[in-house]
């Protein structure tokens, strides 16, 4: 029997901060992920810039372990930094490298001495007494199955999949008819005349969602894009259930990285469909790709460098002891138990059509998110990190996004490595000394 006194289920963007944090507050610590590689949606679907390490008035905050990834990424040329956002829909962005950013959070795991690591194993089953999870099933590959004890349990596998094997409630999807926010499959291309797309904004800014700077005449410096509306809705044939084309300069000179499919009406959490939107989004990224090729003049010479796993945006979320809502996001509310900072716009990619719905989208504040929004109420040992914790289907599209749920996990791994110091009991857990720990670590937990 492998005993822990953590166990994080997940190595994604929240799960990889949540075991490096457990383990620096002194938790013999173990990482599962069924796959072989570190950093979730980021690294295997491509998705950034990263977002939003900038607050309100330009302040930083997500700190701590998130950052100190980010600087040794810039150590290596493999992040711009926080830069300024030309669509003014965040406070800034944050370009990286994103293979890069799978070996730096690699080896910060590989280093830490209270860290065990196993790739490539699936958990298939949880065992409870009294509404406590004492252990935990996985099978590899090859139909070899392992138990594993601990005294805490962090969630971390994005999909709540630990939550929903417990039995513990959750919710799926839009509140009036359960429908996901749609999947996408990014990809990156070379060769991409940016100076061009740049001539192409100041020329035309209200062809492109751009900030009042630029609406103003100032020039784009990094290049991100919603927009070539006018192309898009002239033509007969573009590909995509999709109004705009949105992209972002990567890290790598000339490179882009394109964010524009759209996968309707299917869910990650049935297989079948799981599949068929992996094999729609191949089809999507070929026919945008030579649409883009044929029809905006920047990408005529370009090339596909890279593409990413089907990138998913919603599914199960946890009915926790408290709920994260739109008014919460929107008013920049303060929590009694803060854990965690987010400022990003509620970002609603409609689960049925073209449209991306934004919520008072000039309004971007500061917003706390609470210890009891990543507790399940059902289970008294375990903790939710990343996009599962608990929020309306509105105010998940806010919280979803990658450094607000690497700054989640940085707080669970906290939190989880202090409850197993005593009986492994969340709600025993003293919130000033939680408090206290993260702020240790560099972490942020105030608007």
């Amino acid at each position: 029997m492998n005993n822990y006194d953590v166990i994080v289920i997940g190595a994604g963007s929240a799960g990889v901060i949540a075991a490096l944090s457990s383990a620096r507050s002194g938790a013999k610590t173990l990482i599962i992920e069924e796959t072989s590689t570190f950093g979730g949606t980021n690294t295997n679907a491509l998705v950034g810039p990263l977002v939003p390490f900038i607050g309100e008035n330009k302040e930083q905050i997500v700190n701590g372990i998130p950052q100190e990834i980010i600087d040794k990424l810039i150590s290596l040329n493999g992040s711009k930094g926080h830069v300024n956002d030309p669509i003014g829909f965040a406070h800034s962005l944050t370009p990286v490298d994103f293979k890069m950013l799978q070996v730096v959070q690699t080896n910060l795991i590989n280093k830490e001495e209270n860290i065990t690591v196993q790739l490539n194993e699936s958990v298939i089953e949880t065992r409870l007494e009294n509404n406590i999870i004492t252990s935990v099933i996985t099978k590899d590959r090859y139909g070899l199955e392992k138990e594993y004890r601990s005294k805490v349990f962090i969630d971390a596998t994005g999909d709540a999949d630990i939550i929903a094997m417990s039995g513990a409630e959750f919710e799926i999807g839009r509140e009036t008819d359960g429908k996901v926010q749609p999947m996408t499959m990014v990809f990156s291309l070379g060769n991409v005349d940016l100076e061009n797309i740049r001539d192409d904004v100041s020329k035309n800014p209200d062809n492109f969602a751009v900030s009042d700077e630029i609406k103003s005449g100032e020039r784009m410096e990094y290049v991100a894009v919603s927009g070539y509306f006018n192309e898009v809705r002239n033509s007969e044939s573009f590909p995509i259930v999709r109004d705009r084309l949105l992209f972002f300069e990567g890290v790598q000179p000339n490179e882009v990285f394109v964010n524009t499919t759209r996968v309707l009406n299917k869910n990650n959490l049935n297989s079948q469909e799981l599949t068929d939107a992996t094999l729609e989004g191949n089809t999507q990224v070929l026919e945008l790709f030579e649409w883009m090729r044929k029809n905006i003049a920047p990408f005529k010479n370009s090339h596909l460098i890279d593409v990413g796993t089907i990138g998913v945006r919603e599914s199960r979320r946890i009915v926790g002891k408290k709920t994260l809502i739109p008014m919460d996001v929107l008013s920049g509310a303060k929590q009694e138990k803060s854990i965690a900072v987010g400022s990003y716009p509620i970002d609603v990619h409609s689960p049925d059509s073209a449209q991306m719905e934004f919520i008072e989208e000039k309004t971007v504040k500061n917003y706390e998110i609470d210890l009891d929004m990543i507790t399940p109420i059902a289970l008294k040992n375990v903790l939710v990190a990343g996009r599962a914790i608990s929020a309306t289907h509105e105010a998940h599209a806010s919280s979803r996004v990658s450094v607000t749920c690497m700054a989640i996990g940085q707080s669970a791994g906290v939190a989880g490595a202090i409850a197993a110091r005593n009986k492994g009991l969340i709600e025993e857990i003293n919130y000033e000394e939680l408090k206290k720990e993260i702020l240790n670590l560099g972490g942020v937990i105030q608007r």
